[in-house]
């Protein structure tokens, strides 16, 4: 009886010890796991410590000493990180690739390139199918060269080792598709780059000029060259004429070289060294084909220099020299408006008046009717503005040309507060069906036409008509006029003329509302929601909303915001083998067990195939059908975690992109706004913006139109990183900040575009102060064109200087962007912190 009572004891300690052991390896995880996501890091380490020294094993099986490594590098405790990477790649353990890939940049950050090879060499034997291969074969290369062992180096890159596993990666994931070898890749085009410069450290100077000659010839896209044509025409022109010399003179080549040179040049924002290429072909090649081109481009490149009295010389040479050559139509025009930047109206209005003689019945003949009617308005001419404004639409009757001269008459009577004839005006736009949108200079639309017919009627106090003009522009996140009519009724709401018509309006739509139908009542409610600020009947109209919402189905498209149960769950006790046989999805799961969300979502990612069809291990009795839409979320949660907001967005935009557009901001949830709208870089941003007095989440606003948060993109206008810089204001900002031997490349380094970014911002703020719409439209249509804008609205209003915005492109940028705002201020205060919706 004794004996079978001590075994039940011995049994039942055995199972409580169990039971706590599991309990505490849980609580423990969830500890470690809270610590890493809310960037504690200092407790995880803390955490992680502690369980190495009360249970090694299971620290180990756990690939605890990997977080723990990941955590210590954060924290600059490399010594403690090194160790503990060290530990995970002699095992052997899955995250050995990774481990590898740390040890190695580690070490190049303490100087010891040597270190970073063995590494590397280690990581590219141990994981050639790894995501991280092509980025440690770059380095490794790139490594040797920064050692000075060029030899290395050549041979590294003519051998093509370095590019082997990344060769047989490609082929193991497109095993069906075929190579597409035209198409240069850009870290082809980088490393030959080094190669180049290897060989000229080498002595090797015909090999050195071969591969730049390569560079420039073999574009991925010839329209776009590249940051890596742009050091291989700089290089050859240095063989040429020797680095002393380079950008002062140019040796003589053929013409067509000197115009591909030229033309990188260009692009690239580099307009000295491309007219040195243009004036050889002049100079040279006088009987060149490429003579007309080059003397306009020469005028184009000091246009964008804003030397426009230099610019005008070269495009007046241009029609004197080739009159009947098609370029001089573009010159013509281009001289006329460089006129109006000196202020020299009757020349500009002249050069432009020719152009409507000579080039009569021609592509965007009404562009010169129109740049003559802003000419008057900027002088002070309202009154033969509008008769041009009238013999443009007798010209164009019948064409899109006729509605852009009817808003440009639109725009004048606003200016000068003449309602009548504004609404007049307005009502007869409404009647075209083509108002030019975005394809076209000075083009507007319905939504903008409609808000200035609502402010109008306001301003003519007609307050019932213009309620509801306001009402009928549907508002929604990305909707600019539609945010701008419910802030121009919330403003009726507290005139005391208006308030009664808000009252009454409010009482009309609320009525018998329960009654009506889903659409009726989703309608009525959104209104109701946007003309009062009474939390009762808020809170009454939401219910309402939601309801409505879940019985029409285009609102049922809002994403589920599902994400899955991927990766492990429990902690292990002993040593078991995978069931994955896709390695990625292998990799995945043990970084999503940890918490490493940053390396986690790309192998997911890379997995997504077997995954999105639920084949999740070779058991069929496992396999579960995720919808695309649930993958993606998950993927975008992740990126977000991950602190890889570029990637997140891009997987969480296109679930949106069916849900109707005036889906009522305050009923999404929290989490997919954040998704859309989220913080990146919140340090950076912190420490740079704010002393500059410009509202962080204005930066972002506009990082978000730039760049979309990706950090190395280079646009068709060759701007440059996650603000988008071109090389002249990137140049002028380095000054300010007292930047020496300043890089264009340093752009692509987020706290460095963001702190130039800042500076910019604040520059124009100064300018406009508190009028982030006219500094939005600066950042991308140039300042001098806003302050014209500004000029011709005489407003400080955006309702009224918005509409004068003649590039759309800017307009639509001030559009997006101001959306954005909106919606960023509604989430989190100045500091980035979030906010109660």
């Amino acid at each position: 009886m004794l004996h079978a009572r001590l075994s039940n004891f011995f049994l039942f300690s055995l199972l409580f010890c169990i039971t706590v052991s599991a309990q505490n390896s849980s609580e423990a995880h969830t500890k470690i796991r809270n610590a890493v996501e809310n960037k504690d890091y200092q407790t995880a380490v803390v955490e992680l410590q502690f369980l190495e020294q009360s249970d090694q094993k299971k620290f180990m099986l756990n690939n605890y000493d990997y977080l723990l490594a990941r955590m210590a590098e954060k924290q600059g405790d490399f010594a403690v990180a090194t160790a503990n990477y060290q530990a995970v790649a002699g095992r052997n353990s899955v995250l050995s690739e990774y481990a590898l890939w740390h040890l190695s940049q580690v070490f190049r950050a303490s100087g010891n390139l040597f270190l970073e090879r063995i590494y590397l060499q280690k990581l590219l034997t141990l994981a050639p199918e790894s995501l991280i291969v092509n980025a440690a074969n770059a380095r490794l290369t790139k490594s040797y060269f920064e050692s000075k062992d060029y030899d290395t180096t050549i041979k590294l890159v003519t051998s093509g080792e370095w590019r082997v596993a990344s060769e047989r990666k490609s082929q193991t994931q497109n095993s069906n598709q075929k190579t597409e070898d035209q198409k240069p890749k850009t870290e082809d085009r980088e490393i030959l780059v080094l190669l180049g410069q290897s060989y000229l450290q080498s002595g090797k100077v015909n090999e050195a000029r071969e591969v730049y000659t390569k560079l420039i010839n073999n574009l991925p896209n010839p329209a776009q060259p590249d940051d890596f044509a742009l050091a291989g025409a700089k290089a050859l022109d240095e063989l040429a004429v020797g680095r002393d010399n380079f950008g002062k003179t140019v040796l003589p080549l053929a013409d067509t070289e000197h115009f591909r040179r030229a033309q990188i040049y260009q692009f690239n924002r580099n307009f000295p060294s491309a007219r040195l290429h243009y004036q050889a072909i002049v100079d040279k090649h006088p009987t060149s084909n490429y003579v007309s081109d080059a003397l306009y481009q020469t005028g184009r490149g000091l246009m964008q220099e804003r030397n426009f009295n230099e610019a005008i010389i070269w495009f007046e040479r241009v029609q004197a020299e080739f009159p009947d050559h098609p370029i001089a139509k573009d010159a013509l025009s281009q001289a006329a408006s460089a006129y109006s930047r000196v202020n020299k109206p009757k020349e500009a209005m002249s050069r432009y008046q020719k152009f409507i003689g000579k080039y009569n019945g021609e592509e965007n003949l009404e562009r010169a009717y129109l740049n003559i009617v802003d000419i008057l308005r900027d002088t002070g001419e309202n009154a033969n503005a509008l008769k041009w404004t009238l013999r443009t639409q007798e010209v164009f009757r019948g064409k899109l040309p006729e509605a852009l001269a009817l808003f440009a008459q639109a725009r004048i009577h606003l200016s000068q507060n003449d309602w009548t004839n504004a609404l007049a005006d307005l009502n007869a736009l409404q009647n075209f069906s083509d108002l030019g949108g975005t394809r076209v200079v000075g083009g507007t639309n319905k939504p903008e036409i409609s808000f200035l017919k609502g402010f109008v009627l306001e301003n003519m106090n007609r307050y019932a008509e213009a309620i509801d003009v306001y009402i009928s522009i549907p508002d929604g996140r990305n909707e600019y006029y539609g945010w701008r009519s419910t802030e121009r009724l919330r403003a009726l709401a507290n005139n005391e003329q208006a308030k009664f018509f808000i009252t009454q309006k409010i009482g009309e739509l609320a009525k018998n509302i329960e009654a009506r139908n889903a659409e009726a009542q989703r309608k009525a409610a959104q209104s109701v929601l946007r003309l009062t600020e009474t939390a009762e009947l808020r809170a009454k109209m939401f219910e309402i909303l939601k309801n409505a919402y879940t019985t029409l189905p285009d609102y049922q498209k809002i994403p589920n915001g599902k994400i899955l149960e991927l990766g492990r769950k429990e902690v292990l006790k002993e040593k078991r083998g995978s069931s994955l046989t896709n390695h990625h999805q292998t990799l995945a799961g043990e970084l999503l067990f940890l918490g490493l969300y940053d390396e986690a979502a790309p192998e997911l990612e890379n997995s997504r195939q077997q995954l999105a069809t639920g084949n999740q291990d070779e058991n069929p009795k496992s396999k579960i059908q995720n919808p695309k839409s649930d993958f993606d979320y998950t993927l975008a949660v992740f990126y977000k975690r991950g602190e890889r907001a570029n990637r997140a967005i891009s997987h969480i935009e296109p679930l949106w992109k069916t849900v109707p557009a005036d889906y009522e901001i305050q009923l999404i949830p929290r989490e997919h706004l954040e998704l859309l709208y989220p913080t990146p870089y919140g340090d950076s941003l912190l420490k740079h913006s704010l002393p500059r007095a410009v509202d962080s989440r204005f930066v972002l606003s506009v990082m978000r139109q730039e760049s979309r948060y990706r950090a190395d993109v280079k646009s068709n206008a060759a701007a440059r990183g996650l603000m988008q810089f071109i090389s002249t204001t990137a140049d002028k900002i380095a000054d300010e900040l007292n930047r020496e031997n300043f890089k264009q490349d340093e752009l692509y380094n987020p706290p460095t575009a963001i702190l130039f970014g800042s500076q910019y911002l604040s520059n124009l703020f100064k300018i406009f102060p508190a009028q982030p719409s006219a500094v939005a439209a600066s950042y991308n249509g140039g300042e001098d064109n806003m302050m014209r804008w500004l000029a011709r609205s005489k407003s400080d209003n955006p309702d009224r200087y918005v509409p004068e915005i003649l590039f759309t492109q800017s307009k639509d940028y001030v559009y997006k962007v101001m959306a954005s705002y909106r919606v960023y201020q509604m989430l989190y205060d100045e500091r980035l912190k979030a906010k109660r919706l």
